[in-house]
């Protein structure tokens, strides 16, 4: 049933501001109208990197050079709903390709998981931007690649056979004290690893895994901003994870629609249905998460403009950020450019997602298309149609979709052009060389 909201048929990015900026203006008359940067490369040396030969013993001590020579941190916000398989299995078969490079790299992960009042706490453990590494191994063996009784360990038994990862002690610039951290890094061709013979490759095909029992209402953008405010508190284990030198690269995988939501109005997932796309349904569904942050013009089935706005708890749309049952896309749009504001050298910040969009968006070529779910089921489960579709030829009757990422879409607007790819390709690789490329 729709109240107060419409929908849209294609996005197009009309342009970007300063701090706190989002897109202006979403329609349906152009593709992007600035390419993006950082393209797909071809295809990437896939030979991996050489094994480790000892601990890190310091910092870079780099403040910048030439573009390109920057060290890097990474974060990857991985999606760990019960869809996500195939897709972090991907992800961990093709890290290589990031990888092979000669810049230094530190790499994190976090979940999409910052809990939701339709995720007990104790089905899917948030891990609330938490950085971790461990063996999906060990994750198998708690149950973390179940979903809805079927076993999906598949997911981390294809890419990784080692039953822990062990790191070294390592300083940071901030705790010069070595302490093991909750991260991957390679400085000047040596790693953390305490196994002098695995590679980081290994080592990422074994982290990147996360399993699919995490809460199926996604909190990418709330997920990215807690492992990063973490990383600059004292208190917390990821303190120092981000260096004032390094270029910043946050990197969400993700087939569904952001839900980062207010606590103080979590009523619109229990009793409060407002936002619910079919009012007679049992129980809030992901729809929530679309009609909640999303204002869209013209007529059904397809739709003319799509942007992220503010919605209070009684529906209404264009609110104060204070008022917003979702987070505002600003509470990212800011921290990102005060973390921007910080870097040194000719330092900066992107955000890389592998989302809902179709192949070609990311040149421009194709058009991110919003119109309604011709399933009258999967409308009333999600609120819009999907994003990307791919048929896979030995289940057709089960294609992969993924649903646009609009919030997400105007944080990355924020920082310049987009770097938005389409999860639903059966190869990663050229995305992930696009991570290291100047």
């Amino acid at each position: 049933m729709r109240t107060t909201l419409t929908w849209a048929l294609a996005l197009a990015v009309a342009g970007c501001g300063g701090k706190g900026s989002i897109l202006d203006e979403l329609t349906a008359s152009a593709g992007q109208t600035q390419g993006p940067t950082y393209g797909p490369s071809g295809e990437p040396d896939d030979s991996g990197d050489e094994p480790t030969t000892g601990a890190t013993t310091g910092e870079p001590t780099t403040t910048g050079g030439p573009s390109g020579t920057n060290p890097i941190d990474v974060l990857f916000v991985i999606d760990n709903s019960g869809s996500m398989a195939d897709e972090q299995a991907l992800l961990a078969k093709n890290i290589a390709a990031l990888v092979n490079t000669e810049r230094d790299l530190r790499i994190g992960v976090t979940t999409t998981d910052a809990g939701n009042p339709r995720c007990p706490q104790a089905l899917t453990t948030p891990e609330r931007g938490a950085m971790a590494i461990r063996s999906c191994v060990e994750r198998v063996a708690q149950g973390e690649f179940s979903f809805n009784m079927e076993d999906y360990s598949y997911a981390c038994t294809d890419v990784c056979d080692l039953g822990a990862l062990d790191l070294v002690p390592t300083p940071t610039t901030e705790e010069p004290e070595p302490a093991v951290r909750p991260w991957l890094e390679r400085t000047g061709g040596v790693t953390n690893l305490e196994d002098q013979g695995l590679s980081l490759v290994q080592a990422l095909q074994c982290a990147l895994p996360r399993g699919v029992n995490g809460c199926g209402f996604e909190s990418q953008l709330e997920s990215m901003r807690l492992a990063l405010v973490r990383s600059m508190d004292a208190a917390e284990p990821e303190y120092g994870f981000l260096r004032p030198e390094a270029d910043l690269v946050v990197v969400i995988l993700t087939d569904e629609l952001d839900c980062s939501y207010n606590p103080a109005f979590d009523a619109i997932f229990t009793d409060d249905r407002t936002f619910w796309e079919n009012q007679d349904d049992p129980a809030a569904t992901a729809s929530v998460c679309f009609n909640a942050g999303v204002k869209c013009e013209g007529g059904a089935p397809t739709y003319t403009a799509c942007p992220a706005t503010n919605y209070d708890i009684e529906g209404n749309p264009d609110v104060a950020d204070d008022d917003a049952v979702l987070w505002p896309v600003s509470r990212y749009t800011d921290l990102l450019a005060d973390i921007q504001a910080s870097k040194t050298g000719g330092a900066r910040v992107r955000l890389l997602a592998i989302a809902g969009v179709p192949v070609g968006f990311e040149t421009g070529e194709v058009p991110l298309v919003f119109a309604d779910d011709p399933d009258p089921a999967d409308q009333d489960f999600f609120g819009i149609g999907p994003g990307c579709v791919l048929v896979d030829p030995n289940f057709p009757e089960y294609p992969q979709t993924a649903r646009p990422p609009v919030r997400m879409l105007e944080v990355g607007a924020s920082l310049g052009p987009l770097e938005f790819h389409s999860i639903c390709q059966d190869d990663y690789s050229a995305i992930l060389a696009t991570i290291a490329q100047p």
